[in-house]
């Protein structure tokens, strides 16, 4: 019998963020804005929980870190004042921008932590791409083809979808590409309800270290390379405190480079296993993966925005003028000593 198909509901970013704006949340925008008590935000995912150190790094100011495991509580809390700062991936950032909501990118976050993995019994080799098209092309030739998991509208699901082609698989008619959480993809993997799978860190890690699946390649050979989270504010509290989003752009500062030495990194560690229950060897595994960097780089930023139009999850392309409006490098350059165009604004 064909394997059972996986049917969950549209629990991605896109979704999320479409909860939030279709209940006009960002009309209430500003609330709490005049509070001096700078409240950091962010979901519980490994490249997220590094914000949770950011208060420690912006002395003299009130700084309070919460974690969501929804994005739309936590863009409602943006919308309504109660969240000053957000850390966001970048699809949920075009989704944003794309429904014309007013919120600001100010500074990367964390990159990286991608992993393609594929069943064992596919038999492929690391990076053996051929041989993986030789098995697209005989599932597809047998009537029953090969199905990837991905968690539609995330970071790692336009990524594939930016990749599969470079390789000479066309991600909408050479493979099935079946919605799945992270959380489902090793159960996935193990009931051979798919061949393959693109999770996010630290899941690929205990995908891997479970026996679920084998990491086959990092998908990063593309337009957006390893771009993934974002920090955001609302255009509100960028124009009503300036010098709080200042102080957060200078915490970032700072942070970023901190989470690269070896006491950052045993603090981030620290901060995934308070806030989850991933196994501490799926930590350690996932940790070398993930890439620290406050940098925008806005060609990788439209070439998300790019493909997630060309897959239908925004209703009409953005332009780079739509995107600039919602990108403010000009904190993090005075922050950081480094020029905009340093920063990765491309004018």
């Amino acid at each position: 019998m064909r394997r059972a198909q996986f049917k969950t509901r549209l629990t991605t970013t896109i979704a999320a963020v479409a909860v939030a704006a279709s209940a006009g949340l960002f009309a209430a925008c500003g609330s709490d804005t005049a509070s001096d008590e700078i409240v950091v935000a962010s979901p519980q995912c490994a490249h997220c929980l590094s914000m949770s150190l950011l208060p420690d790094k912006m002395p003299g100011e009130q700084v309070i870190y919460q974690n969501f495991t929804k994005l739309s509580d936590l863009s409602t809390g943006l919308a309504s004042g109660a969240i000053s700062v957000g850390q966001i991936d970048y699809t949920a950032l075009v989704s944003l921008v794309s429904k014309g909501l007013p919120i600001v990118a100010i500074s990367g976050q964390v990159n990286g932590g991608s992993d393609f993995v594929t069943s064992a019994k596919l038999g492929l080799r690391e990076n053996d791409w051929p041989a993986f098209q030789a098995a697209v092309k005989k599932a597809k030739d047998d009537g029953e083809p090969l199905r990837i998991a991905s968690q539609f509208g995330t970071v790692q699901d336009i990524e594939l979808r930016l990749e599969l082609p470079m390789k000479g698989i066309d991600p909408n008619s050479d493979v099935e590409m079946t919605n799945v959480p992270y959380e489902g993809m090793g159960q996935a993997l193990a009931n051979d309800s798919v061949d393959a799978a693109i999770p996010a860190q630290p899941f690929a890690a205990e995908i891997i270290d479970q026996q679920f699946g084998k990491h086959f390649a990092y998908p990063y050979d593309q337009a957006a390379g390893d771009l993934t989270n974002v920090v955001v504010v609302s255009k509100s509290y960028l124009s009503e405190q300036p010098d709080k989003v200042k102080a957060i752009a200078r915490g970032m500062g700072e942070l970023i480079p901190y989470l690269k030495t070896a006491e950052g990194q045993k603090d981030w560690i620290s901060a995934i296993k308070k806030y989850t229950n991933v196994p501490a060897e799926a930590i350690d595994q996932a940790m070398p993966q993930l890439s620290p960097s406050v940098h925008m780089p806005f060609t990788q930023i439209k070439a998300i925005a790019d493909a997630m139009h060309a897959q239908k999850l925004i209703p009409e392309p953005l332009t780079d003028a739509q995107l600039r409006e919602h990108i403010d490098y000009t904190m993090l350059a005075e922050a950081t000593g480094a020029t905009s165009q340093e920063l990765g604004d491309s004018r």
